[in-house]
């Protein structure tokens, strides 16, 4: 019933395995099958598929391959992402800009309008991040992209009906994508990703109450 991208490691691997704790069947993807393979081979009801979500073709065959496994779909959770490089914009890398906006932008719209085939009500959660709320100096594509997936949200949640959507901002978490953007930052100092997990997924399933709107600091709720 749950589809999260991004699930070999970080947020999007502690989120598959707290839906699973909670009872839940999962499908997942990431670029590499090798990397979800050595996650979950052997284990009990989740289902796994190497997906670039930045290529609508294979985003198609994921969706489909979701919906057979799972035969429904109540919870989409847009997880994956990349980081790109910290940059001026007048330095940053022509390539990696659209790397960055490939999987984080189109890719949630790619993901997003293949399962919204599958899904006759349920929930949508795209990962945002607090970059895609305020100016960021140096985050380049990255911020853009966010900024993007707050607008996009917004957007989804005034078009659909029976479907609930939520742009998240996680906060600090102890990610390699973290440690890559903050090198010099203890990682210790952070919640691991099974405690952000925990919040996403009582957010997904309407166990946690907060305001009105559909952007949300998860971060507030640790």
């Amino acid at each position: 019933m749950v589809v999260i991208t991004g699930g070999s490691r970080g947020i999007g691997k502690a989120l598959v395995f707290e839906f699973l704790k909670n009872g839940y069947k999962v499908c997942t993807c990431s670029r590499k099958e090798e990397d979800l393979k050595e996650v979950y081979e052997g284990v009990e009801g989740v289902f796994y598929k190497a997906c670039d979500v930045s290529k609508p073709e294979e985003v198609k065959e994921f969706a489909k391959f979701c919906y057979k496994n799972l035969k429904e779909i109540r919870f989409l959770i847009n997880n994956a992402g990349v980081l790109g490089v910290r940059a001026k914009i007048e330095e940053y890398p022509e390539e990696v800009w659209r790397e960055v906006i490939e999987i984080n932008v189109n890719g949630v719209f790619y993901v997003t309008k293949a399962f919204l085939n599958y899904m006759k009500e349920g929930v949508i959660i795209n990962l945002s991040s607090g970059v895609g709320k305020r100016p960021a100096p140096t985050w380049g594509a990255y911020a853009v992209s966010k900024w993007a997936v707050e607008g996009f949200s917004k957007t989804l949640a005034y078009e659909l009906k029976n479907v609930k959507v939520f742009a998240v901002n996680p906060g600090g978490t102890r990610t390699r994508m973290r440690a890559k953007a903050f090198p010099e930052e203890d990682p210790r100092t952070l919640p691991p990703p099974e405690r952000v997990a925990e919040v996403l997924y009582k957010i997904a399933t309407g166990k946690l109450k907060f305001p009105t709107g559909n952007s949300i600091d998860a971060y507030e709720y640790f």
